[in-house]
Order: C-alpha cells, then structure tokens, then sequence
C-alpha cells in the first residue's frame, strides 16, 4: 500500500478547520440580516425581507460532527488496533502450532484451544468449537469495524453534500437589498458598516472600508467553500478506500475458514495480516491528520 495515493495535507487541514468556524459564525451572521433591516426601515426605506432558509439548521450539526470527528476516528483507531493485535497473534500462534507439527496437519485435528483467542471473554455471536469458528469471529469484529468506518464516510458524505446548498444560501444572502426600494446597499455591505453587526471572520482586511471589507469577506468565504468541497470529497476517498480494504480483510477471513491444512492457513493469514495492517496504517494516518 502506498499511503502518500490517500495523503491528507496540513493546507486541507486549515481548510476543515476554517469550515467548521463558518459553520459557528454562520447563525450569529444571518441573526444580524434582521438588525440591518430593521435600521434601514428606521430610516425611511421599505422593510426588506429575507425568508429562513432550512439549511441553516444542519450548520450547527455539521460543525459539531466535525469538531467531534476526531474524537470518533480515534475511537475507530483504537478498534482496529485492537483487532489487528488479534489477527497477528492469531497467525502468529497457528505458526507455532505448525512448527510443533507439520504443515500438511489437517485444521480438523489441531485442537483450537491452543489459540488464546479460544479464551475471549467476549464473542460476536457464539463460543467456537473449532478452528473455522475462531476465524469467523475474527471476520466479525471486522465486520464492526468496517461498520464505524462506514459511520464517519456517511458523515464526510453528508457534509459535503450539504456544503453546496450552504454556499448558495449564503451568497444569495449576502447579495440580498437591505431595503425593498433601493437594490444597495446589499447585506454584506450593511452588515460590515457597523461593528456590532460585522461578522467575525479570519482574515486580515486590505482596507477598512466597509464596502471593501464585505466584499473581502464574501469572496474569501466564497472561495473556502469551494476548496472544501474539494477537501471533504479527498477526505471521502480516503475513507472510501480504508472501507474497501476493511472489506477486503474480512472477504480473505471468510475464505480463510475453508483451509484444509496448516500450512495452506498459514499462507491465507500472511496475506490477511497485510491488508489489516493497511487498514491501521491508514486509519492511525486520518487519526493523526485530524489531531494535528
């Protein structure tokens, strides 16, 4: 495997950092529209209008899927951890097996107890009583991983998918009239015009007039949601690829339970511990992406 296919750069880190801080600035920003409205009534316009729109709702739960994100891909990391441990041991137990007996011994004759996994206080679905047994329940608790991996893809996915509809409701916002019989000054000109309203945002303005501020804002936030789209559709391949590889480990276990004989399990396991030490290599790559 070579990780650099999957690489996660420290750019596409500031960017998830920098949406996840949109996300949080995006209902202190639109509570404001009404205040600018409102003060331009107050001064003789027409009230203007802008309608809710429900996208909004779900900024607030996707800046909290992600602010969590590293926390739950830990845990996924910790899951594989501990079951690539107990792939090696187990292949490296049926090696030991094999060197005390032969690698033509039938699966059927060796006594399954002599793997430690045969003593798991916990199984999947039943105790085993034999050695098929034991190599479907470690088929299981990769299929529970594959299960929280697929977990954080649905939730890169949902973000993504809902970064588009965020973009266009925020520039229609921005370019909304603040008052029904004048097309300016627009929101984001207004907004900007006092510091009780002028969203909180990162970046280092050129100029300090307002209108060149609002129009410094809505491009750079226009431009981040873009890159992001891009960022959260690498991160979906990452994960889409870890979930193959998971897949693939399970898939090479179920195969693994129709050995006949030693030797031939021995050569199924070598193959079997590869793909889980991918799946580790690259979930500890996400994990250590994220926590940076």
């Amino acid at each position: 495997m070579n990780i650099l296919d999957y690489e996660l750069t420290v750019a596409q880190r500031l960017v998830l950092d920098r949406y996840t801080r949109f996300l949080g600035s995006l209902h202190p920003t639109f509570r404001n529209i009404p205040v600018v409205f409102e003060q331009r009534r107050k001064s003789g316009h027409q009230l203007a209008v802008l309608a809710w729109d429900s996208r909004l709702e779900n900024a607030r739960f996707n800046e909290q899927y992600l602010q969590g994100f590293w926390g739950r891909t830990e845990d996924v990391r910790l899951l594989s951890s501990g079951y690539v441990e107990d792939l090696q041991v187990f292949t490296h137990e049926a090696l030991e097996i094999t060197r005390q007996t032969s690698r033509n011994e039938p699966i059927g004759l060796v006594d399954f107890r002599l793997f430690s996994l045969s003593r798991s206080p916990i199984w999947h679905l039943f105790p085993p009583k034999n050695i098929p047994d034991l190599i479907h329940e470690l088929a299981l608790r990769f299929y529970g991983l594959r299960a929280a991996i697929r977990q954080l893809k649905h939730t890169v996915g949902e973000v993504y998918d809902e970064s588009f509809g965020l973009k266009s409701v925020f520039l229609r916002a921005m370019d909304h009239r603040c008052c029904q019989c004048h097309t300016t000054p627009t929101v984001v000109q207004e907004l900007f015009r006092q510091p009780v309203t002028t969203p909180v945002w990162d970046i280092e303005y050129s100029n300090s007039n307002a209108s060149l501020r609002a129009s410094e804002y809505k491009a750079d936030v226009a431009a981040l949601l873009s890159t992001f789209s891009s960022v959260s559709s690498r991160m979906g391949v990452f994960l889409e690829g870890l979930y193959h590889r998971t897949d693939g480990v399970i898939n090479e276990l179920l195969r693994a339970k129709s050995a006949s004989r030693l030797g031939e399990l021995n050569f199924n396991l070598a193959s079997i511990n590869e793909g889980g030490t991918e799946c580790l290599a690259m979930i500890s790559e996400l994990e250590i992406w994220l926590r940076k």
